[in-house]
């Protein structure tokens, strides 16, 4: 039951726009990795595999825009805890799509 508080109390002194952003990100990169999971299997009996390529650029960048959105989220409210570790990821997320991209095309 404390982990439900806390987690409620964590949920009421966040900005509801930035909690918005972030679960819904959140969601999508969970989304994506679930059903690459499911599609990695018909992958490797030699299927195309640009379109798994193509989800795990997506699942990057929304992970990339989680991290993003958190740092905002600091920026606008002031609080600098484990800012530079967020914006470290967020910035690694995003090198990585690129990178992603650069290979695919």
């Amino acid at each position: 039951m404390e982990l439900i508080g806390k987690v409620q109390e964590r949920c009421e002194e966040r900005n509801k726009v930035f909690l918005t952003l972030d679960i819904l990100f959140t969601l999508l990169s969970m989304g994506l990795a679930i059903w690459m999971l499911f599609l990695a299997i018909p992958a490797l009996t030699g299927s195309s595999q640009l379109f798994l390529i193509i989800l795990t650029i997506f699942m990057t960048f929304f992970l990339g825009m989680t991290y993003g959105i958190r740092v905002v989220e600091m920026i606008v409210t002031g609080k600098r805890e484990y800012f530079a570790l967020m914006l470290f990821s967020a910035i690694l997320m995003f090198g990585i799509a690129i990178f992603e991209w650069w290979l695919l095309v």
